[in-house]
């Protein structure tokens, strides 16, 4: 993965010369990304995506699933995906295959979670 795919790219200072990497990434920021890192919350029924799943739009493959799992601070079940970027806008409607099934997904805003740590205390 690349530092603009992840939104990592924010934490480089472009600025600075003469660090390790400074050309590269300043190519990769000027040939930009077709892909980036957003987090979708799966509509799942008794399973989560692990990883590698295909996500869809309209039937149409705009990316995979790098990872999931079911939040249980959150009770939802969440997947970080790399996706095309004309479909990485908050509230897109997705969906992902989870163990075969194809499942109803959305962007969300940077991963949720429980600021307050209300679901722990409960």
């Amino acid at each position: 993965y690349t530092p603009g795919q992840t939104g990592l790219d924010r934490f480089i200072a472009f600025g600075k010369s003469g660090f390790i990497g400074r050309e590269a990434a300043l190519k990769q920021r000027e040939a930009g990304s077709g892909q980036c890192l957003v987090t979708l919350e799966i509509d799942a029924l008794d399973a989560d995506a692990s990883g590698f799943e295909p996500v869809w739009h309209q039937g149409r493959r705009v990316g995979f699933v790098t990872s999931g799992g079911y939040g249980y601070t959150v009770g939802k079940s969440l997947a970080l995906a790399l996706v095309d970027r004309d479909f990485a806008g908050e509230g897109t409607a997705l969906s992902v295959h989870v163990v075969g099934e194809e499942r109803p997904a959305r962007v969300v805003a940077a991963s949720p979670y429980d600021p307050e740590g209300k679901v722990m205390r409960q």
